[in-house]
């Protein structure tokens, strides 16, 4: 091999040579940059489909009825028509509010931290399921 030829040789080696860090080093940072995007879709996800934990005072929402409903002085028939629609609001407001909020409703009883509690929206939708079933 002549000079000219190792010259050439070495020369072509320092060029491939950074032309190939060059290369490696876009790939790694768009690698770098792909997955933080795909993180932060994940984080956004994983946000979105997580659902709220709330509660909900049962029995005192039933113990509210039952005091209200006592002192109306009804015959059996009409008691036993009232509850049959305070059973059915009570059932169709949890389920509403389940299926807007993507949430999972709980017991006061059954929580021991503190969580959002969605007593008075309840009641309040029940009053007006009661109301216009009326």
């Amino acid at each position: 091999m002549t000079d000219d030829q190792k010259q050439y040789d070495q020369t072509a080696r320092v060029k491939l040579t950074r032309r190939l860090s060059s290369r490696g080093i876009k790939m790694a940072a768009y690698v770098l940059v792909s997955q933080l995007v795909l993180t932060g879709i994940a984080c956004v996800v994983m946000k979105s489909a997580t659902p709220e934990v709330v509660v909900f005072d049962m029995k005192g929402t039933v113990d509210l009825f039952m005091q209200q409903s006592a002192r109306l002085q009804m015959d059996e028939d009409k008691a036993r028509l009232l509850t049959t629609r305070f059973n059915a609001a009570l059932t169709d407001s949890l389920d509403a509010w389940q299926a807007d909020h993507n949430g999972i409703i709980l017991v006061k009883p059954a929580v021991m931290s503190a969580q959002t509690d969605i007593t008075a929206e309840i009641q309040q939708d029940i009053a007006r399921r009661v109301k216009e079933g009326l």
